[in-house]
């Protein structure tokens, strides 16, 4: 009976007691225009903070491999020139600002780096997209896409693939493969010769005078250069000759920082305006 007087009691005063008040729904504040992801200028534009870093600035820094790789980029009387050079300053032009070039780069994937540390706004160096660079920096749509090539000592791919057929040879290459070093060639020919012995060179003409002397089978990078080699002394064709695939391409693109989306797409359309304007001819009309 104690026991049943008690429970009524402690029911007693539940029902009694006070109930806290519900406390009142809070909207949340108003988006203030501070709140905009887009940066303010002095002449009244709204710009993406990639881009009003550039502007607030006044240049755009653009980083390229020290030494010349022509057409692409090279220097002659203190004047930068090239097809990499003029569509840097392109984009420049559209920017409204001026362009700098950052030729500290002791090498071709240092350049990479230099955009994927926030060093540079830009890297345009003859680059070509790889798996590993994609892992820090971002592709802009190609400007333009070059074959593989090879540069083959003729003797000595001879000597070691007899009367084998070049499509086999090919296939199966296993011998001395040169590259140059800290380059997209390093990655392109592990992936597509995984049996070559990989012999890296500091540079293009170190490069070429190893496959002169014999040193290596072959030398391994785009059509363009390939070509040139023997376009520059016809007597090389003696001892060497070239090679291009037409299943492996190499796509030239802008680097672009792993946070800056919207000067990707600036980039982009600016690839997109100057290939417009490559075409030429007559506008085409609907009538």
């Amino acid at each position: 009976m104690n026991a049943r007087l008690a429970w009524s009691a402690v029911l007693a005063f539940a029902l009694l007691a006070p109930r806290p008040t519900p406390a009142a729904s809070v909207a949340p504040p108003a988006a203030s225009p501070s709140a905009s992801p887009l940066v303010r200028m002095t002449d009244g534009r709204m710009l993406a903070p990639d881009i009003a870093r550039i502007v607030e600035r006044g240049e755009l820094v653009v980083a390229m491999y020290q030494i010349d790789s022509p057409p692409f980029y090279a220097q002659k009387d203190g004047v930068m020139r090239g097809i990499d050079v003029e569509l840097a300053q392109a984009i420049a032009g559209e920017l409204g600002v001026t362009v700098r070039f950052d030729r500290s780069s002791a090498s071709v994937d240092a350049v990479v780096e230099m955009v994927g540390n926030g060093q540079a706004d830009l890297g345009i160096s003859r680059l070509g997209r790889t798996v590993r660079r994609s892992q820090m920096v971002l592709f802009s749509t190609p400007y333009l896409v070059l074959g593989h090539a090879m540069l083959i000592h003729r003797v000595r791919f001879a000597e070691k693939y007899g009367k084998q057929p070049l499509k086999d040879a090919m296939r199966n290459f296993e011998g001395p493969l040169g590259v140059m070093a800290n380059t997209s060639w390093v990655e392109f020919a592990r992936r597509d010769f995984p049996a070559a012995k990989l012999q890296p060179y500091p540079n293009w003409q170190a490069l070429v005078e190893a496959v002169r002397r014999g040193e290596v089978l072959a030398a391994y990078r785009d059509e363009l250069a390939v070509r040139e080699v023997l376009e520059q002394d016809p007597r090389l064709a003696l001892s060497l000759r070239t090679v291009t695939f037409t299943d492996a391409q190499t796509a030239l693109s802008v680097m672009v920082g792993a946070r800056d989306n919207t000067l990707l797409s600036f980039v982009n359309e600016v690839i997109a305006m100057q290939a417009n304007r490559r075409k030429g001819g007559d506008r085409r009309m609907k009538p």
